[in-house]
């Protein structure tokens, strides 16, 4: 099984264009389906079909409902309009859109559904994914939802009584921007005890709780913090500029009724954003009708312990590029830096792994498995070896 993507790339989140003017209609009633997802990449990725072929699409509460622009020509859809839209990195784009007839999810018929039509090939990390398009939230808002981590189903009904719901479910209220028709739910969350509005519940990130750096400064506990630099995202559009970032160990973390006590959160740049590392551990229901989240709790969320070699990689024309650098860490003190290309790591040949199959080497970097690394890093033409241990930062 391929593994989740790794930390680099834990803000996989796609964001910032309005949703469809044209809402989705499902045209059946009182029923209840279920789909399974792979999760492989630690996002719930499920089957739907369109003229009785079967594609794959992303389960994405964070954008709109969109089509790779391949798939757009081969179903020879027409653009009705265009829209300017930018992903959580800040990248922006000019994209059109198109009307979908008619989608099948889990057997149910969604009917003239306006959709974003977009290239989702053109960052390395989301062309991995080969999608063929997202089932976003201006159709997810129609239906009522059901995400089982545990048994990887997505069920869905338009009669909340089918789910069973214990009465031990934590219940999350969420707010839409209706009027401008952005559908995407976004919740409040308190981080020591100061309050944050707005921030994304985003089944498109394989993140776990992400928050704005400038907000939350005052209240972060510098002996309990590490600071790295570089680019940690991957969106829709690529990655963004080089920024600041800092993982702190939270004593309380407060989301509705959900306590957590001495978590990570990532604070940066970035938009606040909650996503599928926290929402694992939960079946999740959402219901549209009533704003409401329902948390069912299917194991511990256990985010507490930040190990690693003191940076990490990216895949930039098939090579290993260190994309970010831990502050105070082995690998600043020993001198590696941004931009330089990591050759070798102890017997590994990267530019072999990558040149064979570089989105295998992405889900499943070889790197987590070391606790030490003797390797030969490129930089301005000239090789360099380093050793590097794994530490707990």
């Amino acid at each position: 099984m391929k593994k989740p993507f790794n930390y680099l790339l834990v803000l996989f989140v796609l964001s910032g264009f309005t949703s469809a003017k044209q809402e989705a209609e499902p045209k059946s009633t009182d029923y209840i389906k279920e789909i399974p997802f792979n999760f492989d990449y630690g996002l719930p990725i499920i089957k739907a079909t369109i003229n009785n072929i079967e594609y794959d699409f992303l389960f994405d509460t964070g954008m709109p409902n969109a089509l790779s622009d391949k798939l757009t020509n081969k179903l020879g859809l027409k653009s009705i309009r265009s829209a300017s839209g930018s992903d959580v990195n800040g990248n922006t784009s000019q994209e059109s859109y198109v009307i979908i007839d008619e989608i099948k999810v889990g057997g149910i018929s969604f009917e003239n559904i306006e959709t974003l039509s977009v290239d989702l090939s053109s960052g390395f990390e989301i062309g991995c994914l080969n999608l063929d398009g997202v089932i976003g939230n201006n159709l997810i808002r129609t239906a009522i939802w059901e995400i089982d981590y545990e048994n990887k189903v997505i069920r869905l009904t338009d009669n909340i009584e089918k789910f069973k719901i214990p009465d031990s479910a934590e219940i999350l209220k969420f707010k839409t921007n209706t009027k401008n028709k952005y559908y995407s739910p976004s919740v409040d969350i308190k981080i020591n005890n100061k309050k944050r509005k707005g921030v994304k519940f985003d089944t498109g990130s394989t993140g776990g709780i992400t928050m704005p750096l400038n907000f939350f400064s005052n209240v972060l506990d510098p002996n309990k913090s590490v600071e790295y630099f570089g680019k940690a995202s991957a969106a829709l559009y690529g990655k963004g500029e080089n920024i600041k970032y800092v993982d702190s160990k939270i004593e309380s973390i407060e989301l509705g009724d959900l306590t957590f006590k001495d978590q990570i959160v990532t604070f940066s740049e970035n938009f606040p954003v909650i996503g599928n590392k926290l929402f694992k551990n939960y079946k999740l229901i959402i219901d549209y009708s009533t704003s409401k989240i329902y948390l069912i709790k299917q194991k511990e969320y256990n985010n507490s312990t930040l190990d690693n070699f003191g940076h990490q990689i990216a895949i930039i024309d098939q090579k290993a590029i260190v994309s970010l650098i831990y502050k105070n860490s082995e690998a600043e003190k020993m001198g590696l830096q941004l931009g330089d290309e990591i050759l070798k790591a102890n017997d590994l040949n990267y530019r072999e792994l990558l040149a064979t199959d570089a989105c295998g080497f992405l889900f499943d970097n070889p790197h987590k498995k070391m606790e030490s690394l003797d390797v030969l890093v490129l930089r301005d033409g000239k090789e360099i070896p380093l050793k590097l241990k794994k530490k707990v930062l």
